[in-house]
């Protein structure tokens, strides 16, 4: 399963690319699922720096439209690749919530 979710990152990677220079069709949506299907895999700690990572591209991708010529085209890189680790964090938040959930519904009471 690791591998299924090494290639969904390389896929979102190549497709936030290829949305920067071209139209695709739901990119946002292709983003988010492949986002959320390597989110599947991470542990709590990996979860973390999805999490930071997603709240600093979220944040600061337009900034790079201020370089010359590429600028805007690194933004849309980068804002894509936020795009999918949101939907990252997103997996991770769910995943997170029901395992917890299901732990405490399964766990003894105390006597």
């Amino acid at each position: 399963m690791g591998k299924l979710y090494a290639a969904a990152r390389a896929v979102a990677v190549l497709v936030a690319i290829v949305a920067a220079f071209t139209t695709i069709p739901y990119a946002a949506v292709v983003l988010l699922v492949l986002g959320a299907i390597s989110g599947v895999g991470n542990s709590a700690e990996d979860n973390m720096r999805v999490f930071v990572i997603s709240i600093v591209l979220a944040v600061g991708s337009k900034s790079l439209e201020a370089i010359p010529d590429v600028g805007v085209y690194l933004a849309a890189i980068f804002g894509g690749i936020g795009v999918a680790t949101f939907g990252a964090s997103i997996a991770g938040i769910t995943l997170g919530l029901y395992r917890r959930t299901v732990g405490e519904l399964m766990s003894k009471p105390a006597t």
